[in-house]
């Protein structure tokens, strides 16, 4: 099981906690969106679509938090830059429903054009800075194919040497907690993101709850890291 031994651990390792049980609940508030025709008006085929780019958001997002306990760091940023990339996807698909024909018709749909498009619009009515899928996916993207050499190997040297089982170690250096750190952080507000973009026809108290208080906490970390 991975823990953060790293300055303000107790924090960082409540977080990590609160963000697994936010990663479930999320999972099934969304699933109840996109399987009910009542509250999500879509074709049969689309909505096949949509469950399953959605059920990738998730497998994805649980294989981070699994193979980052397993401490196989390499691997677990690999899916969540899969995860990001398939909040994207749906972002895309369901903001415009000429996208998600496009994307069934169209061979040559591309996601970038599309994003690039929106942000465009975007960018004419609102210049309020916010959290980017498609920045934060660019930035995993880098780690995961060592074009950010300090970050992709730098971590995995530990008092001069590296750890040669599959894993990246029983006591993963400080480095790598911190990279840990910053996409765990990532994660939440990809997933917060997406989660939005759903809603059922009424309030998920729950859900809320949890929200609440990984956003209490989201702030404190805040104000600890700034």
């Amino acid at each position: 099981m991975f823990k953060f031994t790293i300055r303000e651990n107790t924090l960082l390792n409540e977080f990590k906690d609160m963000f697994t049980d936010y990663v479930n609940k999320s999972y099934k508030f969304t699933m109840s969106y996109i399987t009910n025709p009542v509250l999500a008006s879509y074709r049969e085929n689309e909505r096949l679509i949509l469950i399953v780019i959605n059920k990738s958001v998730y497998q994805n997002l649980y294989s981070f938090l699994k193979l980052n306990d397993s401490n196989m760091q390499f691997a677990a940023f690999s899916c969540l830059e899969g995860a990001v990339n398939a909040m994207r996807l749906y972002h895309i698909l369901t903001v415009n429903q000429n996208n998600l024909y496009d994307y069934i018709t169209n061979p040559d749909f591309s996601l970038d054009k599309c994003e690039l498009e929106i942000l465009e619009k975007k960018e004419e009515y609102d210049n309020k800075e916010e959290f980017s899928l498609r920045e934060f996916s660019k930035g995993l993207h880098k780690v995961n194919t060592f074009e950010y050499k300090n970050s992709s190997i730098s971590t995995q040297i530990s008092d001069n040497s590296i750890y040669l089982g599959l894993s990246c170690g029983k006591t993963v250096s400080d480095e790598l907690q911190n990279e840990v750190r910053k996409n765990l952080v990532g994660a939440y507000l990809s997933l917060q993101k997406h989660t939005k973009m759903f809603f059922n026809g009424g309030i998920d108290g729950e859900l809320e709850e949890i929200e609440d208080n990984i956003y209490a906490k989201f702030l404190e970390y805040i104000k600890k890291f700034s």
